[in-house]
């Protein structure tokens, strides 16, 4: 279960072609997400494809 009080919860518009310039872009969840992990002393993650 998600529960508010211990989990982070990052909200924005669903990132489908048709919704995704309402919010999604620029919403910064893959750089927050990371913020979070090296606050908690865990390694962030690689978002990108690689080659």
């Amino acid at each position: 279960m998600i529960n508010p009080t211990k989990h982070h919860i990052l909200k924005s518009a669903h990132p489908s072609p048709l919704s995704a310039f309402n919010g999604f872009f620029g919403c910064q969840h893959f750089s927050k997400t990371n913020a979070l992990l090296v606050q908690q002393k865990k390694d962030p993650i690689d978002w990108s494809l690689g080659d």
